[in-house]
This record gives structure tokens, C-alpha cells and sequence, in this order.
């Protein structure tokens, strides 16, 4: 699987039958945070969606298989423990049309000098731009979007899942006391192609 450039993510649709499995490979760098979600689609209008398909990764080099912490079993997410080749397989349950998606988010440099870092450029493609942001219950985040009209917020707690900027509410702010110490994903979400935007992510 391979991101578009300037992109953090990226997304393949497919298809397998009850039983099946697929994998797919991707390199990455130790230390930095994946996330891999399969979302399962209905074949026809009005029917119910069926079971979103289990997604598991690998190492390539030990050929171990890397748990989540969160230990759920559509959504992996985690830090990867060496350079190298990963592979991300997804099980079905059921026949599906599913969409997965890989997510190697930026890790965001704020200090106490220098608590503020500013992000520009073009999202060439409708998939998200993600940055990944540590914070200390207690601390505040500030993040401010701008750009074109067509991008979008999502920020949310990696660990617990929590939503502090909803996707569905295309927010272009976001000001809050963090509760829980955890790392944070930011994600700039565009409505179009080739839009550009700018963001500005502080801690206080």
C-alpha cells in the first residue's frame, strides 16, 4: 500500500468472500504510530451493512504478530517496534465490499519553548492529513484550520477512542483541557481534491 505525496494515509477498496483473508504491505519507521480500520459496505441499497472484517498486523522481518493495545478487533492501532515491512491483513466473516485504511500519522514538534507548530499545503486527494500530538492531562490543545472551505477537523484520544472534534461537524476550531494523558490525532479531513489549508496546533 503506498500514500499518495503529501499525504498520511491511504485507502483501498476491495472486495473478499466469507472465510477469506487479504494482506497488504507497507513500509514504516520504528517509532512511529499506525492505525489500520477495515469498514465493511452494503452491496445493495437499504441493506444492512455486514460485519466489518477483523484486521491484524504482522511483522515482516519476525514474522510476529503486533497486538493493539486498544484490542479491538476491526481497529489496529499502535506504535511499531523496528524499521521495516509490515503486513496488514483483513479477515471477513461474511462476503464484503470493504474500504481499509492505513494511517502513519506526523508526530507534531511542540515544546515549552516553542509551544506552537504551523502545518501548510494541498491535500491532493479527499484522504485525511494526520498529525499525532502528545498530551499531559491538564495541558490545553488550541487547533485552528483554515484553508479551503471544503476541509474539516477530526481530533480524537488514540488510547480511549474519545472524540474532542466530531468528523460529521467539519469544525475549523477546537479549544479544550485534555482529561486523560494520551497521544492525540489531529486530522485535517478534505471535502475535495487538491484543497489547500493550513493549521495551527498550540499547547498550553
Amino acid at each position: 500500500m503506498r500514500f499518495a505525496p503529501g499525504t498520511t494515509s491511504g485507502i483501498r477498496d476491495d472486495t473478499l468472500s466469507a472465510g477469506a483473508t487479504r494482506s497488504y504491505l507497507i513500509g514504516a519507521r520504528k517509532g512511529q504510530v499506525m492505525l489500520a480500520h477495515a469498514i465493511a459496505w452494503p452491496v445493495a441499497r437499504r441493506q444492512q451493512p455486514p460485519p466489518d472484517p477483523v484486521v491484524r498486523v504482522f511483522s515482516v522481518g519476525t514474522g510476529a504478530e503486533l497486538h493493539a493495545p486498544r484490542g479491538e478487533p476491526v481497529v489496529w492501532s499502535g506504535r511499531l517496534p523496528a524499521d521495516g515491512d509490515y503486513v496488514v491483513r483483513v479477515i471477513a466473516a461474511a462476503s464484503i465490499t470493504y474500504t481499509l485504511a492505513v494511517q502513519i500519522p506526523r508526530e507534531v514538534p511542540v515544546t515549552a519553548e516553542q509551544p506552537t507548530a504551523i502545518f501548510t499545503g494541498i491535500a491532493r486527494s479527499r484522504t485525511p492529513i494526520d498529525y499525532l500530538l502528545h498530551v499531559e492531562a491538564g495541558r490545553t490543545i488550541e487547533v485552528v484550520l483554515g484553508g479551503s472551505a471544503s476541509v474539516g477537523l477530526h481530533l480524537y484520544g488514540l488510547k480511549t477512542g474519545v472524540q474532542l472534534a466530531h468528523l460529521a461537524d467539519r469544525q475549523r476550531l477546537y479549544a479544550g483541557r485534555v482529561e486523560t494523558s494520551q497521544d492525540y490525532v489531529i486530522s485535517v479531513v478534505p471535502g475535495a481534491e487538491r484543497a489547500p489549508y493550513n493549521l495551527r496546533i498550540t499547547l498550553r
